[in-house]
């Protein structure tokens, strides 16, 4: 076994000998090195450096494949399997809601995730192994751009992009501010080839120090910027409440543990008034904390927001910013795609953001983008109207689901006082940073998150979702204020450093001062550039890979194409 693992070696490194078989074992080794650096990036976040030898595997199970062609298959899965051990050690949380959707959601990913292998596969074999570094690297930042971007793709799922693996480690990534997490999932890819190519292609002197400074060298300017950076912007005391309500149970109206909606707000309002100075001019509350479909018309008339307006006219410099199931009736007329009817009116369910001063003063925004499956049916409007209800009625038995939720127009920026404007932000949206850049746009100078991961039990969601956060402090230099169910809750600088953070799975509220910053970084303006130069990229490397195959074939005349030929 030793002669074949040293011979094997050998012709990974020199490409001189044509393997027919080879041991499946150091498949096996490569598979659980990948998936294992990739589970460990996400598990404990600050080791989010294991990124840069993740994808090393790969590349390497695709050198044996062009090597020994009769194991095609053989590596082809080992590549999927790594993909998919990756997404479920990863994602496994996505169970306590239902594990359906836990499986869905693995099984899709992992094959959207195999694209861009399969594609630097496909570009290596006709184009040779540089053009197949390039295809894989625009590939894959074609698939995130999607993720995030794209408006016709409704199964998006942004959460295992390569950037978001690096959110723990602010230290490293201050460059975001120019380039997005795209920035950082480029980083992470060429890295990963300087290192494949070292490894298993050529291995000289300059190339070892090439890939040195491609981690050392981003690394150091962002320490410069991190220690250098000075808070910008209006200081702001703010207030965030985290009242640790159990979503099954006391949430639930239909468990015998639930807590009635007026206790609920009890709860708010006293952790509220606990932290209140006369310096407070922000109290937030999670997403969800009013939820019982509050009619956003007669906010003023249900005895259940009294309390709240009381306590408003008593701090009257006060601005409480809350989440709150509502819903809006449009009568016998279906003003939107997602309204429904009810007893013979259309009415819409939205999970909205309210921004109360006054009962004179109520600003609402609801949310865009929902959760695929838990607050929408992708292509719900394509589908035939006994599908619909079908599908409906399964999303309930599964777990007491309405997908059905209503979809808001536009990013939202509520107008605190003349130097505060506050983006609200819900849940699943910080994911989609050029998204949240509109709002920026808008005049938006400070962030607020409000997140209700109460779902996923006692997991590791609660600490991903909150270094996820830090990335939009620091993609576009806004401080941001967060407020979650269950736990994490907190207050994050514009350079991602935490100001103050909650224990999960506690009541609580915590108190800090952050900085409203009108000015907007490169990324806030241009959004998600990288991704569109990948895309278009992929698109023309595609197109030239095409036609040089279809001119081999003899389907394109000579003259046509000239003599250009792809060396494998």
């Amino acid at each position: 076994m030793s002669h074949r693992l040293l011979s094997i070696q050998y012709t990974l490194g020199m490409d001189r000998i044509a393997l027919k078989r080879f041991p499946k074992g150091y498949v096996f080794l490569l598979v659980t090195l990948s998936s294992t650096c990739f589970y460990l990036s996400w598990c404990s976040f600050w080791l989010g450096g294991l990124l840069f030898v993740a994808i090393v595997p790969i590349l390497a199970i695709f050198k044996l494949l062009t090597i020994a062609p009769k194991q095609k298959h053989f590596c082809l899965f080992s590549v999927v399997y790594t993909l998919f051990f990756w997404n479920t050690l990863t994602i496994w949380w996505i169970y306590k809601a239902t594990f359906l959707a836990f499986l869905f959601t693995v099984c899709y990913n992992t094959f959207c995730l195999a694209l861009p292998c399969f594609f630097y596969y496909w570009i290596r074999k006709w184009g040779g192994l540089y053009m197949g570094y390039l295809g894989l690297v625009t590939s894959w930042l074609t698939l995130e751009y999607a993720h995030l971007s794209w408006e016709y793709w409704e199964l998006t799922f942004p959460w295992l992009n390569l950037g978001n693996g690096l959110a723990a480690l602010p230290q490293w990534i201050q460059w975001y501010e120019y380039t997005g997490i795209l920035g950082g999932s480029l980083w992470v890819l060429i890295v990963n080839i300087f290192l494949y190519h070292l490894l298993f292609e050529k291995a000289n002197f300059l190339l070892f120090n090439g890939w040195c400074w491609g981690i050392l060298l981003p690394i150091a300017i962002s320490l410069m910027i991190y220690y250098r950076y000075k808070e910008k912007g209006r200081n702001v005391e703010a207030v965030v409440v985290q009242p640790n309500f159990d979503n099954y149970t006391e949430k639930d109206y239909t468990s015998p543990c639930f807590v009635p909606y007026a206790c609920q707000i009890d709860r708010l309002l006293a952790l509220s008034k606990q932290q209140l100075t006369p310096a407070t001019c922000l109290v937030v509350w999670p997403e969800s904390a009013i939820d019982c479909w509050l009619e956003e018309e007669k906010l003023g008339d249900y005895l259940l927001m009294q309390p709240i307006f009381q306590f408003l006219d008593t701090h009257t410099a006060l601005n409480l910013i809350t989440g709150i199931s509502s819903r809006c009736l449009y009568g016998p007329i279906q003003a939107t795609k997602t309204a429904q009817i009810r007893r013979g009116a259309y009415v819409d369910y939205f999970n909205s953001v309210f921004h109360l001063k006054t009962l004179q003063k109520i600003d609402i925004y609801h949310k865009q983008k929902r959760v695929p499956g838990g607050e929408y049916i992708p292509y719900f409007h394509l589908l035939p109207i006994p599908l619909c209800s079908w599908l409906k009625q399964k999303f309930v038995d599964i777990g007491n689901i309405d997908p059905c939720l209503g979809k808001g127009n536009e990013t939202k920026v509520f107008k605190i006082d003349d130097h505060i404007n506050v983006a609200p932000i819900i849940c699943y949206e910080l994911l989609y940073g050029a998204f949240v850049g509109k709002s920026a746009q808008k005049g938006a100078n400070l962030f607020v998150v409000v997140t209700n991961d109460g779902w996923w039990g006692n997991t590791p969601i609660y600490h991903d979702f909150f270094q996820y956060t830090r990335l939009l402090a620091i993609a576009h230099r806004k401080s941001v204020v967060r407020a979650a169910s269950t736990g994490i809750s907190g207050l994050i600088s514009q350079r991602g450093a935490v100001i103050a953070a909650t224990n999960r799975l506690e009541v609580a509220a915590t108190r800090g001062v952050v900085y409203a910053n009108n000015q907007l970084t490169f990324y806030s303006l241009h959004g998600d550039y990288i991704g569109r130069i990948a895309a278009w990229t992929c698109f023309i490397l595609c197109c030239i890979i095409s036609m040089v195959r279809l001119q081999q074939k003899k389907y394109w005349p000579k003259a046509f194409f000239g003599s250009v030929q792809l060396s494998v």
